[in-house]
């Protein structure tokens, strides 16, 4: 019988918000033994898990197990006051042995090994925890998404009244349209809408080359711009992912197609995408190959690939913005209940750019989107 063990705070340890579903700012110890979840926490804690049976069946208290006594002894080293309260909890408990994530904070894993407890780290157990969303993580997801969604239609919204003036630029409401326009404007409607995000990807032409650059500059006429959103729920603390890409004015016929065929890779993701399967990277790699894109898979030279369908086909998305499960070239098997950005992109210099994302569900069906999908139009 595996004993699992956390002890942090939940704002730094996605392991433990994930768990015990509240934001507590300060040190706590989570256990889950014998089929029993128990939060080892102060005063200031219990009345929030009275109410979260969801999570916890037991709250104990710090002051039943010495705290205050640890307090007054002046000789016991203040750091190690939460791993001592930790290892006699699991004294109580008769446990030997625990399993942690790598998160586990050094200090504390090297003090209950002094004590005589087994401290094992366990990476793919606690990544696999965190791969089954709970209710509420899941109503967050659904929630960031809906704020992602009012944030890209008041961009698509900018990009679609910007006037083009007669040296060759972009303005709305007098200002020239930049990068930074634009993505102030979603941080405020994230924030209207329940999320959060300072770091969302506005990348005009060739920015889409540099990978995760913010995007900065004038935002120009013909042109590809890629959006790339992933706000936080502030409720909970979780996050959607999604992309879409527009050309004001006249896209080239090479961005035309790009976009087509970036559009028909998500469709092939999407039917690629079951429990127990984990081909949906080598599927849109061998789509875009047929249609004579360059891949990771047909790169021979030195380096990554610079051009074409650069990047992994997506990644898991919860309480981090990219976490299990990977689809790359190590994918992973998907998992009913795994939540997945899915984003097949192409990029050349010179031409620009063309990314979809959808954040998605994994069904026993296949995969169901938490909203209305936001249109994938190239027009904004």
């Amino acid at each position: 019988m595996t004993t699992y063990l956390l002890h942090d705070d939940a704002l730094r340890s996605r392991e433990l918000r994930h768990e015990i579903g509240e934001p507590i700012m300060d040190p706590v110890t989570f256990i889950e033994h014998d089929g029993r979840r128990i939060v080892l926490a102060s005063d200031l804690e219990e009345s929030i898990f009275e109410t979260r049976e969801d999570v916890v069946d037991e709250f104990w208290n710090v002051e039943d197990f010495g705290h205050s006594d640890l307090i007054r002894d002046a000789s016991f080293p203040e750091h190690f006051l939460g791993a001592e309260l930790a290892v006699r909890a699991l004294q109580k408990l008769g446990v030997a042995s625990v399993s942690v994530p790598p998160s586990f904070t050094t200090l504390v894993a090297d003090y209950l090994r002094d004590k005589g407890i087994q401290v094992t780290v366990e990476p793919e157990t606690w990544a696999g925890r965190r791969r089954q969303k709970t209710p509420w993580e899941l109503e967050g997801i659904e929630r960031a998404q809906r704020a992602a969604d009012v944030a890209m239609l008041g961009a698509a919204r900018m990009l679609r009244d910007a006037e083009i003036t007669n040296d060759g630029r972009l303005r709305f409401e007098g200002e020239i349209l930049t990068a930074e326009l634009v993505r102030v404007s979603m941080e405020a409607e994230l924030l209207a809408a329940g999320g959060e995000s300072q770091d969302i990807l506005i990348q005009p032409g060739d920015a889409c080359l540099r990978g995760h650059d913010l995007g900065m500059g004038p935002i120009l006429p013909d042109t590809s711009c890629i959006i790339d959103c992933f706000p936080r729920d502030r409720r909970t603390g979780v996050f959607s992912d999604m992309t879409r890409t527009f050309v004001v004015g006249e896209p080239s016929a090479e961005l035309r197609k790009m976009h087509a065929d970036c559009k028909a890779a998500l469709e092939v993701a999407f039917e690629s995408i079951k429990p127990g399967t984990k081909t949906a990277f080598e599927d849109v790699a061998a789509y875009f190959e047929s249609k004579g894109y360059p891949t990771q898979r047909t790169h021979k030279g030195p380096g990554g690939v610079k051009s074409g369908f650069r990047h992994a086909l997506g990644h898991g998305v919860g309480l981090e913005v990219h976490e299990h499960p990977w689809m790359g070239r190590r994918s992973e098997e998907f998992q009913a209940g795994d939540v997945v950005a899915i984003e097949p992109g192409l990029y050349f210099e010179g031409v620009g750019g063309v990314r979809l994302e959808d954040t998605v569900l994994v069904t026993e069906d296949g995969v169901e989107h938490f909203t209305d999908p936001y249109p994938y139009d190239l027009e904004p």
